[in-house]
């Protein structure tokens, strides 16, 4: 897989705590991020960045979406056109859930895997990581540990997807990465075995 050390801001905070935030975008839908992406905000006024992960994406309404929605038709030539216009050319208002998985001080010191200090502020510009962040990041496999407290965000669909990407970016030692966190997600839920098994099978499957 090439590696990509682009980075785009994907938005602004809108709302926030310790456990993570939602992100205002209105960023094309191309780029609009993906399930299990990696982001960072700064925090701490900007002496640190969080770490996160998008759990949840949802496109939103406004007037003029509701009102275009009621009134075209599939099929009919006119409403394609449109349509296609509204996709291609329209921003659509997004709304992006971040779950925490750690933060650092500095722009190279070493990752601290929890809940950060405090979370960010509001307004503040979130961004995409680059390739480099994400090795970085996903080193150790104690970056999931907030992902296993955290009740309230799909868990055992979003560890897979960031291992699969996490491994992507380690050929050809993709399997070893994998096999060593499969390891830690054993020692981690050993009184869970069919959650551990629901997530490897999610992995393999994949």
């Amino acid at each position: 897989m090439p590696s990509d050390d682009r980075t785009i801001t994907i938005g602004n905070v809108l709302r926030a705590d310790i456990r993570g935030f939602v992100v205002a975008s209105r960023i094309p839908a191309p780029e609009v991020p993906t399930f299990g992406t990696f982001v960072r905000a700064p925090i701490q006024q900007n002496t640190a960045e969080l770490v996160g992960l998008v759990y949840d994406i949802r496109l939103q309404d406004d007037p003029f979406l509701r009102n275009l929605a009621a009134t075209v038709f599939p099929g009919d030539p006119r409403s394609e056109e449109i349509i296609r216009d509204q996709r291609e050319n329209r921003v659509v208002p997004v709304e992006i859930s971040v779950a925490a998985i750690g933060y650092r001080f500095g722009a190279t010191g070493t990752y601290i895997y929890g809940f950060p200090p405090q979370p960010p502020m509001i307004l503040n510009q979130i961004a995409v990581c680059a390739d480099a962040e994400v090795r970085e990041i996903t080193t150790s496999p104690d970056f999931m540990r907030a992902l296993l407290d955290n009740r309230d965000i799909p868990t055992d669909e979003l560890i897979p997807a960031t291992l699969l990407r996490a491994s992507t970016l380690r050929e050809p030692d993709h399997l070893r990465y994998l096999i060593q966190a499969g390891r830690y997600l054993t020692h981690e839920l050993a009184r869970d075995p069919v959650r551990v098994e629901r997530i490897l099978r999610r992995i393999d499957h994949a």
